[in-house]
């Protein structure tokens, strides 16, 4: 997978790194995994080339814009061990921003609206704590420790994402060291 194989790779190895250890993260997910760490070190990765690639903003009636990022990772929920990892190569895992498409409810040609930042929770895509955060939030689905979020219409993976980060986003800090995990909150 070349330099993206490179990126999975890196983020692979804090991961497994967080869930060898004993934390308040690695703790989180032995309540349904005994030895999450031996669990993580089975799954595979693959990239999906052709996964959305914009972020989609919905103008309806009302007040507000609804921006829907383009999807980061996915997996098949409860599939256990020696599951796949499906990373979007056009997300946020690999992307620190996207292109606008402004869609319309009553249908007609989209619009592109410059570019705007994609986070994973308080993370710049693209950086390392974004990809170790999308690791351990997929990993949560594998063992059934977070609910589905599949076609994320209601916002359950942010939800999703803010419970990762509630048991593991301190140990992510943490391990990266002052500067390579920083994030604002």
């Amino acid at each position: 997978m070349g330099k993206a194989g490179q990126m999975i790779s890196r983020a692979r190895e804090r991961a497994l790194q967080i869930l060898e250890n004993q934390n308040a993260c690695s703790a989180w997910f032995q309540r349904k995994d005994s030895n999450p760490a031996a669990t993580f070190r089975t799954l595979s990765f693959e990239l999906d080339r052709k996964g959305d690639e914009y972020i989609l903003e919905s103008r309806d009636l009302g007040p507000w814009n609804i921006f829907r990022s383009p999807y980061v990772a996915r997996v098949m929920q409860g599939d256990g061990s020696y599951a796949t990892v499906t990373i979007n190569a056009k997300g946020a895992f690999f992307r620190a921003q996207a292109t606008v498409q402004e869609i319309h409810k009553e249908g007609g040609p989209s619009v592109f609206r410059g570019d705007r930042m994609l986070r994973v929770g308080p993370y710049t895509g693209e950086t390392l704590p974004a990809q170790v955060v999308t690791l351990l939030h997929e990993f949560g689905h594998l063992i059934d420790l977070l609910p589905t979020d599949r076609d994320d219409l209601d916002g359950k993976s942010l939800h999703n994402t803010d419970e990762v980060l509630r048991h593991c986003g301190a140990t992510v800090d943490a391990l990266g060291g002052r500067g390579t995990f920083s994030a604002s909150r």
